[in-house]
Parts: structure tokens; sequence; C-alpha cells
């Protein structure tokens, strides 16, 4: 089984506008399930992300770390398709049921 998470970039972050050690470029990124993530730019693409881009990222396990995903930004998917795909993914989380976590109370005796 393959997996993999669609997000929406909010900054890019390159040695252009950062100091950095390396030439690598990371962008912070509005998951569909609500959650803002700094996820690495695949090289191939890292000249061509911008903010407002839905992007695909691979979340398939590493192969020497099996149960961590790569967490990886790999494709940009451009215009109408990617907005299409962002409002599937965010009707999904809109419509499914919330979960409320309580906690009991307790009693402290010190």
């Amino acid at each position: 089984m393959v997996y993999y998470h669609v997000g929406r970039v909010l900054e890019v972050l390159s040695e252009k506008d950062t100091e950095s050690s390396d030439l690598s470029v990371q962008a912070v990124v509005e998951t569909w399930d609500e959650n803002i993530i700094t996820y690495l730019v695949d090289p191939r693409i890292k000249d061509k992300v911008k903010v407002g881009d839905i992007v695909l990222i691979d979340y398939n396990p590493t192969e020497k770390q099996p149960f961590r995903p790569k967490e990886i930004i790999i494709k940009i998917i451009p215009g109408e398709k990617g907005e299409k795909i962002w409002s599937y993914y965010k009707e999904f989380f809109r419509k499914r049921p919330k979960v409320k976590v309580s906690a009991p109370e307790q009693s402290y005796i010190g």
C-alpha cells in the first residue's frame, strides 16, 4: 500500500530568503486535516513550488526506517485539479465525526 498526504503551501523557505547551511528548500504546509507542518521539497521541484500551491507529500516508509514516513513534497498539483483535490479532502474532514476526548475528574489528596 502507498501513502500520500495533500496540503496547501503557506510559505517557502529557500536559501534565497533565509540564512542556510545548504541548498535545500522547505515549505510550510497546511494539510487537509488542519495541521501546519514544514516539509522538505524534492530537489527536482524546489524552484517551482510557491505559496498557494496544492502539493502531494510522500508518506511512504523510508528504506532505513520502515516506521518513519519520508515526508517530502514530490508533486505540485496545478490549478483546477489541485483545488478540486483539496476540496475533496477538506469536505471529507468536515463531514467526519468529531471525537470528544474527556478526561475523568481527578481527586488530589496532598
